[in-house]
């Protein structure tokens, strides 16, 4: 167990596109946190990548992977390419939106991850002697505009964070020739742009769908009959139409019935739960955040009928869906994530990595899943820094960075999370299944150990990424088709 720090819970409903848009694990002592959407997928052997990697000092390592910082080599500190925001330090832009007044904190811990991440860079000299300032870039929201200029007129490149409104950086983000290692990605817009790596991709037009092929091999009676809830935004919806086309494209599963509901929750459940009692749902997935999950929970229970499965993405697996109170209610509920459990750190030595560098550096910060995805996005930044550095004179230049992240196809953080391919933008083909039993997280699937843990804990599958099919977003005002990358 995690201790809980300075936890902020994010109530504004649309922390539920960061955290289904992106898709990973969300495990914080107490209160529950907004998680973003993320993706899965390792393999029995340690992934690698087909970008150069420095030698890190003093063997310092990140799970599997040297670190890649340290102090300056024989050809001195790094410069800057012109008109790129170069200096002493090379700054680099966290996007939240923490400060939205109606849900403080959103997405903070990806901040305080990056944080943490600097000093323990910082100590090791930096990157080759260049010490790393982090630039909070918050959108408030609905301020991404203002945050994107802030972008452009102060840091290198944006890396290891994300907004919720993530679209509305275009077009000014291709006119100053920005580049950016987002955390997560919520609108088809940011997911298909270019002048981006994300190191665990969520493109609108491929899905990761390990989590239905088990459903669909171990829950099989319970898929001929499903629904989704979803909250009824544009964002929210977006996501529950990837999440029904994801079934169908994975086959097997019934027309799920799609239900909305008010964005910023319901005064009654009840009418929900009876609409699912009343049509014989055998399978139900939500999209929304774990404090309406709980209601929603709550209310089948009175009206005595919870369908067969219960499946949602990761940022159900939160503390507080078996919180006291709740965790007899949730009993059963299934999540599907791309992390190693927290529990687990004891054995992922990039985990424990992770969770030693937040205490040592950050002790005040939020630990979920958002910071690992934040983590995993400034190690492949880093890395990609110094291979540019190798092939650019000891000149840190934008689309040199970037060229070189877009090598990487098969990436996992040191161990961090299941393998994903940044440079392909494909999402993992891996995952693991976590529920609800006895009022306690556990690992449901696979079995550490067994036939089907194809190595980390992750089970894979060739088809573990699916193309789907739909109208999820106008991408071409995110695509500058004179860029390189």
């Amino acid at each position: 167990m995690i201790k809980n720090r300075r936890s902020v819970r994010a109530l504004f409903t649309l922390g539920v596109v960061v955290v289904t848009a992106v898709g990973c694990s969300n495990r914080e002592g107490g209160a529950d946190s907004t998680n973003a959407p993320a993706t899965e997928a390792p393999s029995t052997e340690a992934p690698t990548s087909d970008a150069p990697t420095t030698e890190a000092p003093a063997g310092e390592m990140f799970g599997d992977m040297p670190s890649p910082c340290g102090p300056a080599t024989d050809a001195g500190v790094p410069t800057f390419a012109d008109g790129q925001n170069g200096g002493d330090t090379l700054k680099l832009g966290t996007a939240t939106d923490h400060g939205y007044e109606a849900a403080p904190g959103l997405t903070v811990e990806m901040l305080d991850a990056a944080k943490a991440f600097a000093g323990w860079c910082n100590d090791q000299g930096g990157i080759r002697g260049l010490p790393i300032e982090i630039v909070d870039l918050d959108g408030k929201l609905f301020n991404v505009p203002a945050a994107t200029e802030q972008a452009c007129a102060e840091v290198f490149a944006m890396v290891g964070g994300g907004w919720v409104f993530d679209n509305q950086m275009y077009p000014r983000f291709h006119e100053c020739g920005m580049i950016s290692f987002p955390g997560y990605a919520v609108t088809a817009e940011a997911s298909m742009a270019n002048g981006r790596v994300q190191p665990i991709p969520n493109p609108s037009n491929k899905k990761p769908a390990s989590w239905f092929l088990w459903a669909k091999q171990y829950q099989a009676e319970a898929i001929g009959k499903p629904a989704i809830i979803y909250g009824d935004f544009v964002s929210t919806k977006m996501v529950a139409e990837q999440i029904k086309a994801t079934m169908a494209a994975v086959g097997g599963f019934g027309d799920p019935l799609m239900i909305p509901t008010n964005p910023a929750g319901e005064a009654n459940w009840t009418p929900f739960a009876q609409q699912l009692k009343d049509e014989g749902i055998t399978m139900l997935s939500v999209v929304g955040e774990p404090g309406n999950m709980v209601l929603l929970y709550k209310a089948m229970r009175e009206v005595g009928y919870v369908p067969e499965l219960v499946l949602n993405d990761a940022n159900h697996y939160s503390e507080q869906i078996v919180a006291e109170g709740n965790a007899e209610a949730t009993e059963g509920l299934r999540v599907r994530t791309v992390y190693s459990p927290f529990d687990e750190a004891d054995k992922n030595p990039a985990l424990a990595k992770f969770l030693e560098i937040m205490e040592k550096y950050n002790p005040d910060g939020r630990i979920a899943g958002l910071g690992q995805q934040a983590m995993s996005a400034l190690l492949l930044f880093a890395q990609s820094a110094n291979a540019c550095l190798d092939s650019n004179n000891n000149v840190l230049e934008r689309e040199c960075v970037l060229a070189e992240a877009k090598k990487v196809t098969s990436w996992n953080a040191g161990g961090l999370h299941a393998e994903s391919n940044p440079g392909g933008n494909e999402p993992p083909k891996c995952g693991l299944i976590m529920g609800v039993v006895d009022g306690k997280w556990t690992r449901i699937y696979p079995e550490l150990g067994s036939a089907d843990d194809n190595g980390g804990g992750w089970h894979c599958d060739e088809n573990g990424a699916v193309d789907i099919e739909g109208d999820f977003g106008d991408v071409t005002a995110a695509v500058d088709p004179t860029r390189p990358n």
